[in-house]
């Protein structure tokens, strides 16, 4: 039992860490605006703008972090399980957080598609 939690929390941690550094991210993109640089001098000045935000740099060191948890909960069961449960739990912990925080809108067919990934991952968990 241990390593049946130890093994899916790592992969949960994997999936918060993955998703909360995108979004904090993007949250700091809504800030600063749409990526159009004229030259090369004003995309370096974008991204320091984009840096200059501590919750980006731990957002930053989240996403960067995730990877290396991921590796840890593969090394502990199948690719087959393994991958499909972390990229649906990522789009729906997005999702969540999008539409919550950054009030993005929620229809019928992304709820719709919320309960298939979930029962998606269910289905190869058990």
């Amino acid at each position: 039992m241990k390593n049946y939690i130890l093994t899916w929390g790592v992969l949960i941690a994997s999936v918060v860490f993955n998703a909360f550094g995108v979004f904090v991210i993007k949250l700091r993109l809504n800030e600063c605006g749409a990526f159009k640089p004229e030259t090369l001098k004003a995309g370096i000045f974008y991204f320091l703008a984009l840096m200059k935000s501590p919750l980006v740099v731990l957002g930053v060191i989240l996403f960067f972090i995730a990877p290396f948890l991921f590796t840890i909960a593969l090394s502990r069961m199948s690719l087959a399980i393994a991958y499909p449960v972390q990229v649906g739990l990522n789009f729906v912990f997005l999702l969540l957080l999008a539409v919550f925080i950054l009030k993005e809108s929620l229809s019928l067919l992304k709820i719709i598609g919320i309960i298939l990934i979930l029962l998606g991952c269910f289905f190869l968990i058990v």
